[in-house]
């Protein structure tokens, strides 16, 4: 497809160095992820979000603690 946009990122970009060229190809990738991702939660971490939101404010942890907790909790 030839559009006027691409036509205007070709010329921009026909004498810029490989380095560049790598990244912005990593951020078009990372673009175009986004947009099919489908994210959905488990209800067991539904379960985990509104347990964390009952929470009184003197309960909540850094968010180091909190990350540790979910990383040891789910895998991530």
């Amino acid at each position: 497809m030839e559009s006027a946009t691409l036509k205007n990122i070709n010329k921009i970009l026909k004498d810029a160095p490989e380095n560049i060229l790598e990244r912005i190809l990593g951020y078009i990738e990372g673009i175009l992820e986004e947009e099919n991702t489908d994210f959905k939660l488990s209800d067991e971490q539904k379960e985990s979000l509104r347990q964390i939101k009952k929470r009184s404010y003197e309960q909540h942890t850094e968010i180091d603690t909190f990350l540790n907790e979910m990383s040891s909790k789910y895998g991530i």
